[in-house]
């Protein structure tokens, strides 16, 4: 039998950990790269707590268990009339389905997707501010023009690009350098190249993904008009080819 002090810090615990275990859950799945403070995650973990402890004493309430009617009842749910450890583990057990669930929320980018649909609906007199030009910026570019520190240009597409917060690298794919004294570009004969944050000067978009594609399209539809040849042409072609071999 648990004695009251021991009790106490025991609930304490079995209150505030699945928070942690929610919040630690969803930011591995999801590979959140940003680096959250110590602050942050411990208000995260404590609102994720008060979720992840609602909605598991509602369904245990659901389902014919102890109803909670006082915050001093909560210990009831464990410890009355014994302690009950199968009820802990479904505890931590539900706190990882939760943080599963945001984890592939994560993952998903919903919080971006929400974010886009809202602003999807203002008034398009409404300017959005970005906390983070660069990552706005860099997630509707396709090809992108980057002057280095030393004054040389590296056109390329787009492969990747950094968006944790921390050193700003961006990775082109098919590159064609200028550098100075050079009369043109020339390609760099490399698949991918990466540009740290100390050597990007300035990067501009050259073209945007919805650019990039009515191009496409255009140069597709310029291809599908050209008409083909006919066979009279073919015929005089082949005529004129024999014609030359005879002669020589």
């Amino acid at each position: 039998m648990l004695t009251g002090t021991v009790q106490d810090l025991f609930l304490a615990l079995v209150v505030v950990v699945p928070g942690f275990i929610t919040t630690q859950v969803a930011v591995s799945l999801g590979v959140f790269r940003t680096d959250l403070s110590k602050w942050r995650i411990l208000i995260t973990s404590l609102t994720a707590s008060l979720v992840v402890v609602t909605l598991f004493l509602a369904g245990l309430e659901a389902t014919g268990g102890a109803a909670v009617t006082q915050p001093q009842e909560v210990g009831d749910v464990f410890f009355t009339p014994v302690f009950r450890p199968l009820r802990v583990l479904s505890l931590l057990l539900f706190s990882g389905a939760i943080g599963f669930v945001g984890g592939v929320g994560l993952a998903l980018d919903l919080p971006k997707r929400t974010r886009d649909g809202l602003w999807s609906v203002l008034p398009s007199s409404s300017r959005r501010n970005f906390h983070e030009p660069w990552e706005g910026t860099l997630s509707e570019a396709a090809r992108v023009q980057i002057l280095t520190s030393d004054g040389a240009i590296a056109v390329g597409t787009i492969y990747q690009w950094s968006d944790d917060g921390k050193q700003r690298q961006i990775a082109l794919k098919n590159v064609e350098w200028r550098k100075p004294g050079m009369d043109g570009f020339r390609s760099s004969g490399t698949d991918i190249e990466l540009f740290f944050g100390d050597d990007i000067r300035q990067v501009t978009v050259i073209d945007t993904k919805e650019t990039a594609l009515e191009r496409r399209r255009e140069k597709e539809g310029d291809e599908s008009t050209e008409d083909p040849p006919s066979e009279s042409d073919t015929e005089e072609e082949s005529a004129g080819r024999l014609k030359s071999l005879l002669n020589h």
